[in-house]
């Protein structure tokens, strides 16, 4: 289609008790958007409130246990009714037991890899220890005469400090390197300790401490440590025992209860759209007009009580409030994909998918126009749709035209004249491939601009329709504009008749401008000068904005030249090893930057004009475990 799906305004009135039952038969339709509308003092409560809560706690619960448990929080099948608060009550009771041992196994296994950290890391530092043959745990003590000093030093250093050392009557041993510093131990008695300090500050000294379980010789240390890490891993397997025990015990059970919350995340999805008092109850939302007759068979079927339906469709104060519901073949989900990445289209506004997959493939095939570089790139878009899917197409359409336009220009990879030019080689007349491409961006601006007009005309803005620069008005001025500079390079002269063509849609622009402007005077007037200046220049850079299109096209084929150029200079092996890679040198980097041109011109030349891009998704309720809403 090329506007969004027609939609209609529901209102459902039913019993509160049924509103959960409601949320499952919607959930399972797909296709109703809920929206909260202003609440009336007739209905003024937000309907079970606690329903709505003890969901959450209990899908929260579910999707930790399911997380930690590694069981994807999946339901085998949906029950057909949508559980009762009560029952809700239960399984979050459940689940909260569950999540009480989980939590507290997960508590163990995050201590149990802790210390095993900790482990490994003091087995790191041991290491640089192992050849002191002593009690580590000296080392730590205040002795009553002795004084041991534990630290590194610049390696540099290190010989006139043992010198220094020895003349202050104390020794000094290495033990390790670590990086450009020495690790050393310095020993002698207490009673010299001044002398020693004064020379380690002066030799960049830098004392070590010692962790606590360091108490012993370097190899009970390294002992105890390796005997504690073989039980931190066999008190990590009880653990993971353990789980894989609980996997095997609740899988089934959690299964079911995700099926339980599944046909309860209907009613969570409705958000703030329903509304009740007492025993009545309301929701509103859009569905399609096509979808209104199943929707009324499904509630009237599945609800144990009457519920009330009113359609109505969408009031014009009301468009912007509008889900866009667009529906698009498998081809154009590429094309839809770059203009979501614009904006999303508004209710009644026509959708450009369809406008950007042939103006993109066709001004891409007018760019990189060749025969044997289209077949590469649609062949590329084919093999590489099975690892993205998405790029298929897109890359298939401008293949398939960029071998169209190679047909049109005699181009094989390159080489002019192997095949007959259906039209033109592009180098052999510029000038007339520029006039095309100037053709082409007539064409193009004039349909955006009718395009726009429509879009307006849609929305009921006739005042827009008629006189924005965008709109008749602007229409006017560009044709106007055109058949002038017609006049002007055809050697005539400007009449009366073209000054006014201009001056009289410029002048309806400019006084609509003004009316519409609130601002003094002054401001005004400069405000509605630099816009009216500014939709004159715009049809005009916009125009000329698609001479690129020929520059590509003759850039590409220049560009093919001087690959052979330099594979002219070359051997047989050699000319064609270079011919190979500028053809890939082309496709590649050639290609991308076309691509790029292309959606400038899409988006700055196109869209612009006529797509707003600030319409709202349609996101109908959908049951599922993240709340109801996709």
């Amino acid at each position: 289609m090329i506007t969004p799906v027609p939609m209609c305004r529901v209102t459902l009135a039913l019993l509160t008790e049924d509103l959960v039952q409601a949320g499952l038969v919607l959930g399972r339709f797909s296709c109703f958007a809920p929206q909260p509308e202003a609440r009336e003092k007739a209905l003024p409560e937000v309907p079970l409130a606690d329903y709505r809560e003890r969901f959450e706690q209990a899908r929260t619960r579910l999707l930790k246990i399911c997380r930690f448990l590694e069981v994807p929080p999946e339901a085998d099948t949906i029950p057909e009714r949508a559980p009762t608060l009560k029952a809700l009550q239960q399984l979050d009771a459940w689940l909260e037991e569950i999540w009480n041992h989980c939590s507290c196994c997960e508590e163990n296994l995050r201590r149990n890899q802790e210390a095993l950290r900790e482990v490994r890391q003091l087995q790191k530092l041991l290491h640089s220890y192992r050849q002191l043959d002593v009690d580590l745990g000296l080392l730590q003590r205040d002795l009553r005469f002795l004084r041991v000093r534990l630290g590194t030093v610049p390696r540099q250093n290190l010989g006139r400090l043992r010198e220094a050392v020895a003349l202050a009557g104390f020794s000094l041993t290495r033990f390790a390197n670590l990086e450009d510093r020495a690790q050393v131990v310095v020993a002698g008695l207490k009673r010299k300790v001044e002398q020693l300090e004064t020379v380690l500050r002066a030799a960049d000294f830098r004392e070590l401490t010692l962790p606590e379980a360091f108490s012993d010789h370097p190899a009970q240390v390294e002992a105890s440590l390796r005997e504690r890490e073989r039980r931190l891993h066999r008190e990590r397997q009880h653990l993971e025992q353990e789980i894989r025990e609980r996997r095997e015990q609740h899988g089934e059970r959690l299964r079911e209860v995700a099926g339980q919350l599944t046909a309860a995340s209907g009613f969570a999805g409705f958000g703030d759209a329903p509304s009740s008092r007492g025993g009545l109850a309301r929701v509103s939302g859009w569905i399609p007009a096509t979808e209104l007759e199943n929707l009324r068979q499904a509630l009237d079927q599945a609800l144990p009580h009457p519920v009330f339906l009113e359609a109505r469709p969408p009031r014009r104060e009301e468009y912007s409030q509008v889900p866009s519901n667009l529906r698009h073949g498998s081809w154009l989900q590429p094309f839809a994909a770059l203009v979501r990445n614009y904006g999303i289209p508004r209710y009644r506004e026509l959708d450009p998918t369809w406008f950007l997959a042939v103006s993109f493939s066709i001004l891409f095939g007018m760019m990189f126009g060749d025969l044997g570089h289209g077949l590469l790139i649609a062949l590329g878009g084919w093999l590489l749709g099975y690892r993205l899917p998405l790029a298929r197409p897109l890359l298939v359409a401008a293949g398939i035209s960029s071998m169209l336009f190679g047909l049109l220009y005699g181009s094989l990879f390159g080489y002019e004249g192997l095949i007959p030019a259906l039209w033109l080689s592009p180098l052999e007349d510029p000038v007339r491939m520029l006039k095309v491409a100037f053709a082409w961006g007539v064409f193009f601006i004039l349909l955006a601009t009718l395009f726009r007009i429509r879009n307006d005309l849609a929305e009921g803005d006739w005042q827009s329709a008629l006189f924005d620069g965008h709109g008749l008005a602007g229409l006017t001025l560009y044709l106007a504009l055109l058949t002038a500079g017609w006049q002007w390079s055809s050697g005539g002269s400007l009449t009366r008749w073209h000054l006014a063509s201009l001056a009289l849609p410029l002048a309806a622009i400019l006084i609509w401008k003004w009316r519409r402007l609130d601002a003094p005077p002054g401001e005004r007037l400069l405000v509605v000068a630099i816009e009216g200046f500014e939709t004159f220049m715009n049809y005009v850079s916009n125009t000329l904005s698609f001479l690129r299109v020929a520059a590509f096209g003759l850039n590409h084929v220049a560009l093919a030249l001087a690959v052979f150029a330099l594979a002219d200079r070359m051997q047989t092996t050699g000319h064609w090893i270079t011919v190979i890679l500028g053809n890939l040198f082309i496709v590649l980097m050639e290609g991308a930057i076309v691509v790029i041109q292309v959606l400038r011109l899409e988006y700055y030349e196109g869209f612009s004009r006529f797509f707003r891009g600030d319409g709202r998704p349609f996101q109908p309720l959908r049951l599922t475990l993240d709340g109801g809403r996709p």
